[in-house]
Formats: structure tokens, sequence, C-alpha cells
């Protein structure tokens, strides 16, 4: 494992807890008796939390020799991360049915619907190429450190609405450029280190894409055309 990175596990033990204190008002602060939460958001919660784990034990494995645990435990993502995918659509299709149950405009659902679609490509596209990568570890590294910037916007937005107090247009802007700051961070970091940064620009170029097309897809004709015949077929 490269020096400068030894200590990442801590990274991702941080991203964790932002995701935790996102979520603490509307989850994991309603243990034990979880009023109100369905079983596919215990789920949800489950497989992400596992997903987190995984990421905080993978490092570590590496670092103290540990490779064939390390190769074992990477292949039950192969199961994991298409479970997670399905977990979040479910959460989607949940959200889409209160959001109209609850009468709310019909353009202003679908558009809504935009968050959980680029969060299932970000996260999927990245982990991917950690895959095809899993030979080069520089690469895959780099790239699974950018999975957890792809879910870590979801948490910062609610810690900025239901912590901070932010109205939802700041938290949004706010929870889009932390995780693209940071990456932006690790890209200047490994050009001082001399590293190859290949991975983390990739990563960065997919994030921004899809958290500034925000600003300008979801209400597109387009975008509520596609959306629509999407949730109208599943």
């Amino acid at each position: 494992m490269e020096t400068g990175y030894k200590n990442v596990s801590l990274l991702f033990v941080v991203i964790f807890g932002i995701v935790v204190l996102g979520f603490f008002k509307t989850y994991f602060g309603l243990f034990p008796g979880f009023n109100n939460v369905t079983l596919i958001q215990h789920i949800h919660g489950l497989l992400f939390t596992t997903w987190f784990v995984l990421l905080v034990v993978q490092p570590l494995l590496i670092r103290y020799g540990k490779y064939k645990a390390h190769r074992i435990i990477g292949r039950l993502t192969y199961v994991l991360v298409p479970c997670i995918i399905i977990s979040i659509h479910f959460i989607a299709r949940e959200a889409y049915l209160n959001a109209v149950a609850a009468h709310a405009p019909q353009q202003r659902v679908l558009a809504g619907m935009y968050f959980p679609t680029y969060q299932i490509f970000d996260f999927l596209v990245l982990y991917l190429l950690a895959i095809i990568n899993k030979h080069r570890p520089p690469y895959h590294m780099r790239y699974m450190i950018a999975t957890s910037l792809a879910i870590a916007g979801a948490g910062l937005r609610r810690v900025f609405t239901h912590m901070v107090g932010l109205n939802g247009a700041e938290a949004v802007l706010l929870g889009f450029l932390i995780p693209d700051l940071l990456l932006a961070a690790l890209i200047v970091y490994d050009k001082i280190k001399g590293n190859n940064s290949r991975a983390y620009v990739i990563a960065f170029i997919i994030l921004a894409i899809s958290h500034y097309s925000y600003y300008f897809i979801p209400d597109s004709a387009l975008w509520q055309s596609v959306s629509g015949y999407f949730v109208r077929f599943f």
C-alpha cells in the first residue's frame, strides 16, 4: 500500500460518520424502535453500513498483508453491490409513491427522481472501474475512495438541512461541492507526491457532470418524458 494512504480507513470512518449524522434524524436516531421505518429502508441502511464496513476493513487487510482475506471479501461485493443498486431503486420508488400520495406536482416529483438516478449511475460506474482495475492497486484503491465520495453527498445534504438549518438549495450545493473539492484536493496531493492521479480525475469528471447537471436536466422536457416513462414502467 502507498505510504500516503496507509491510514485511508480513517477517511472511510469519517465519511460513514457524516452519513450517520445525515440520516440520524430519519433512521439511525430512531433506534431501537425505528417507528415508521419500512422494511426496504432497513435493508437499504444495512447494505450501505455493510459497504462502509468493507471499505474500512479492506485497506487494513492490505496493510497487514492479509491478501487472501482481502480477495475473498472483495468477491462478496459482487453480490453486495447489485443488492445496493436494487435497494436504491426501491427507496426511490417508495419516495415517488409517497410524493404522489401527497399530491405533489408531477413535474417536481419527476425532477426529484434525478437524485437516485445519478447516485445509482455514479456509484455503479466507479465500482465497476475499481473492479476492472483490481489488478492495478493504485487505480483500484482510488476508485474505491471515489465510491465513498459518491455516497457522501446524500449524507452531507441532510447534515446541512437537519443539523445546520440551511435551506434545500444551499444544502444541495454544498453536498455537491464538498465531495468534488475533496477529490480535487486528492488530485493535487497525488500531483505533489508524484503519483498517478488519473483515477481521481476520471472520478471527478463523473461526479461533477452528475452534480452540476442537476441545475438544468431535471426540469427539462427530455428528463420529464424519460423519467415519466420509467416510473410508469417500474
